[in-house]
């Protein structure tokens, strides 16, 4: 079994035009069920030693945070927090963990979805990342040693948690090309303050949108830019079967249109 984190950067919901974020990105950490208690032991270890006890009860590891100095982390140099940054990811790195991820351009996604669908309708960029990530993450574990089993466990986001355990729902049961065969279950969501494992994959996908907006062109202040080498060596590429997916994604909102 294979314990598959998701998080997310750049979340502005529907909201596509926020020039401050213009990228979006769903991560995917995954961590092998014989690895968990190690990650979690050498996690906590990290946090103790940047960090020493006593921290508040609602201490909790955010990229945003700790790259931006708000609430706990302002107490502490630049230096320090790039240095627990960097020695979780490659505490990461050591297990041998892999990280997947989908960016989605929100400008060009909402011309796709107007030329799609006309004016009037919007699906959420994380369900359309959702539906991408999950393909590579099924693929890779079809590929992997033993062919294991994946659930996915994500942070309690009100907005998709329905639309997301919806997407899993159907993919798993589809008979196509898009099958989640390799994935059990529902998805499971919880508060990521419980799960160093989901605060881990914060800090990838926090630095995999920094890659993206780099890419793209976006203005990346210095400090996030040291982010960006950290993630490189646990980026998973595959196939996305996006054609796919688009398709798939046409066909869902077809049939919630009222009359069909």
């Amino acid at each position: 079994m294979h314990l598959i984190y998701l998080d997310e950067s750049g979340n502005t919901g529907n909201n596509l035009n926020d020039a401050s974020q213009p990228i979006f990105v769903l991560g995917a950490l995954i961590v092998p069920e014989q690895k968990w208690l190690k990650l979690e032991a050498e996690l906590g270890a990290a946090i103790e030693l940047a960090f020493p006890a006593p921290r508040p009860d609602d201490f909790e590891v955010h990229g945003t945070e700790i790259i931006n100095a708000r609430g706990f982390f302002r107490a502490f140099p630049i230096q320090k927090r790039l240095d627990f940054f960097q020695s979780w990811l490659e505490i990461a790195q050591r297990n041998e963990l892999k990280f997947i991820y989908r960016a989605i351009a929100k400008k060009r996604y909402a011309a796709w979805l107007q030329d799609t669908f006309g004016s009037g309708i919007s699906i959420n960029p994380h369900v359309s990342a959702f539906s991408l990530v999950a393909q590579v993450v099924n693929e890779l574990l079809r590929a992997s040693p033993g062919a294991p089993l994946g659930m996915f466990i994500s942070d309690e986001n009100q907005q998709v948690v329905r639309d997301v355990e919806k997407s899993i729902r159907v993919l798993r049961g589809d008979q196509g090309p898009l099958r989640l065969a390799q994935i059990i279950e529902k998805g499971f969501f919880i508060e990521s303050d419980k799960s160093l494992p989901l605060q881990l994959c914060d800090l990838c996908t926090y630095a995999a949108r920094r890659l993206e907006e780099e890419k793209a062109g976006v203005a990346v202040k210095q400090i996030d830019q040291a982010c960006i080498p950290w993630v490189r060596p646990l980026i998973h590429r595959g196939k996305e079967a996006l054609p796919d997916v688009l398709a798939w994604l046409e066909s869902q909102q077809k049939k919630e249109r009222p009359g069909n």
